[in-house]
């Protein structure tokens, strides 16, 4: 059966949350060249999105089929990302 967290690291799980989300918003606000920004807020989101899975969605206490199921789209994500990126012209 799966294992729970307990409150005192689902509060210190949602700081590294906010942490993160904040330093992208700083990120945002610094003068760094966009391709830079984005790169760097693309990465911490999917640091976040690991974070979320493995210990909101309890997938790192569950069997490993289901970690194999939810991480099957990744793939496509980074695909769409990349296509995304590619396709935008960097003219700042």
């Amino acid at each position: 059966m799966s294992q729970a967290i307990t409150q005192r690291q689902s509060v210190l799980i949602w700081v590294w949350l906010a942490a993160l989300m904040l330093l992208g918003v700083l990120l945002s606000s610094l003068h760094l060249p966009h391709r830079i920004v984005v790169l760097a807020v693309l990465g911490l989101s999917t640091i976040k999105a690991v974070m979320v899975a493995a210990y909101y969605m309890h997938l790192k206490f569950d069997a490993k089929f289901l970690t194999v199921v939810a991480a099957i789209p990744i793939p496509f994500g980074v695909i769409l990302a990349v296509m995304v990126l590619l396709d935008k012209p960097w003219a700042r």
